[in-house]
């Protein structure tokens, strides 16, 4: 036996899908969204010093692959939640372009830092292009408490309505302040 009921629901629900879908469809185009094709790669995530509580440079390296479709215009490095929030030093922020020939990017960078949001914010004024492979160095203070750290970084295309893409976690180990006996 069939349930007419059960049937006549799936139909109108199935009506209302492809009706939404289309509405949708109707209101973005794809060619008003921008995104990657072939996705960067965080390809290096080292801190120039360990210690606890000194000023060191975080380098973050990003590589756009030839098939990548589109242009790399803004970085975003976002801590993730730990024992302390590191502080960044925005106007000391540097750019590069570092396969050859090697050359230093125009950016504009910001902060967030709100309750547990603690990103820098990296606009790339000239567009990183395919094959070319990008480097930050980034000024912050080392936590006073050691440990692993964690910045999330993600990327945005060149154009309007670009969609980011999460590249994954740089990990740094800092060290613990020691104590005299």
């Amino acid at each position: 036996m069939f349930n007419h009921n059960l049937i006549s629901n799936l139909l109108f629900s199935s009506f209302l899908l492809s009706t939404y879908s289309a509405s949708v469809l109707a209101e973005v185009s794809p060619k008003q969204i921008n995104f990657f094709l072939s996705s960067p790669r965080l390809t290096r995530a080292v801190s120039t010093f360990t210690l606890p509580n000194v000023i060191s440079t975080y380098i973050f390296e990003i590589e756009i692959p030839e098939n990548a479709g589109n242009n790399l215009q803004k970085i975003v490095i976002n801590q993730q939640i730990n024992t302390e929030i590191i502080t960044f030093f925005p106007e000391k922020t540097k750019a590069y372009i570092i396969n050859s020939p090697a050359k230093s990017l125009d950016i504009n960078t910001r902060l967030n830092v709100n309750g547990n949001t603690n990103e820098i914010i990296i606009d790339l004024l000239s567009p990183v292009k395919p094959t070319e492979k990008v480097k930050l160095a980034i000024q912050g203070r080392n936590p006073l408490y050691g440990g692993i750290y964690q910045f999330g970084v993600t990327v945005y295309p060149q154009g309007n309505n670009p969609q980011s893409l999460y590249l994954g976690i740089g990990r740094f180990h800092f060290d613990t302040r020691g104590d005299r006996f």
